[in-house]
């Protein structure tokens, strides 16, 4: 008997929204969480149970159970829990940032799952489960993410947030996508129209289309979600990509609302910062428009510029913190 990876201790649950568990099994099995219990039987060696939505809240234990078997995890909250997605301004961490290390801070309401890469080297892995802030260690967590989290819970004392991660650098939106699901939309890009990074002999093993959504998102869903957070767009400018860009969010919206099972999943994009050296000028500002063309244009969805706060002399800014606080402020309309 085995968990999805994503369970572990120290792990947050989206208050608010459906408890799912699920892993690999036989027979029947027993999964005890707060006051719920359940006993499902596997089907082709895979156990899934539901219960009800709870209120914040821990902490809690998890327990599942089998003929022969017993997990037991601890130290499990109900909170806010985001999947924050995209490329390398996504994965850029802490410790390359410009926010100060005396700014460190241990926070146990504060807690990382990051999902596995391809690319090798990533300093938390499915394997470390759900970590929480230790100002040793945070230098390494990717820095939009905790320090929107941060300001989320410097916001709503008590309400523990976790983040999940989920990028890839220098990927393209196509990765994202689900195989077949540009072509369903009467989306076509020529091939000699596409950024070098869609056939970069390293990034083009992971922009393939469907390949991240294969790889790395199926490791998340359907695990309810509070929000998404999308920072995205760099490996996709050139002025037709552009042209379709916002097409293609708003089709990877859709999917992946689908995917957590929830139609309404709030989304906040950031709108791309910025940079003095793009490969293609023109492009560049295209896909900033495209991103922007996306506001208001479906319910639960912002997009957050980053120009105006972030250096333009480097693809990477080192400046995050406002960033963060301009998501944070939009995700807390959806809290409580």
């Amino acid at each position: 008997m085995k968990l999805a990876p994503i369970f572990n201790h120290h792990m947050v649950f989206a208050a608010n929204k459906p408890i799912l568990i699920w892993g690999q099994g036989k027979g029947d099995i027993t999964v005890r969480f707060a006051e719920f219990e359940q006993t499902v039987k596997a089907q082709n060696g895979v156990f899934f149970a539901a219960f009800r939505p709870l209120p914040y809240g821990g902490p809690h234990m998890l327990m599942v159970s089998s003929e022969d078997e017993e997990i037991i995890l601890f130290d499990i909250f109900v909170g806010e829990v985001y999947l924050f997605a995209g490329q390398s301004n996504m994965q850029f961490k802490l410790g390359e940032s410009s926010f100060s290390e005396d700014d460190y801070e241990n926070n146990s309401a504060l807690r990382l799952f990051s999902t596995r890469r391809l690319e090798a080297g990533e300093p938390f892995t499915p394997e470390d489960g759900w970590v929480t802030a230790k100002e040793d260690a945070l230098a390494k967590w990717p820095a939009l993410p905790y320090l929107t989290a941060r300001r989320i819970a410097e916001q709503n004392p008590g309400i523990a947030v976790g983040i999940i991660a989920c990028y890839q650098g220098a990927s393209v939106i196509e990765s994202w996508l689900p195989k077949g699901a540009l072509k369903a939309a009467g989306i076509h890009v020529k091939k000699e129209d596409l950024h070098p990074d869609h056939t970069h002999e390293v990034y083009g093993a992971w922009n393939r289309e469907g390949r991240l959504y294969d790889f790395a998102l199926s490791q998340v869903k359907p695990y309810p979600l509070s929000g998404v957070i999308w920072y995205q767009g760099e490996s996709d400018t050139t002025t037709a990509e552009a042209a379709v860009y916002t097409e293609e969010l708003r089709t990877m919206i859709e999917i992946w609302r689908r995917d957590f099972g929830n139609p309404l999943l709030p989304f906040v994009v950031v709108q791309i910062a910025d940079y003095d050296f793009p490969y293609d000028r023109d492009g560049w500002r295209a896909l900033q428009a495209a991103q922007n063309a996306l506001s208001g244009s479906m319910r639960n969805v912002s997009v957050v510029a980053s120009a105006d706060v972030c250096e333009h002399d480097d693809i990477h800014p080192k400046s995050k913190e406002k960033l963060a606080h301009r998501i944070a402020a939009v995700l807390d309309k959806y809290i409580g």
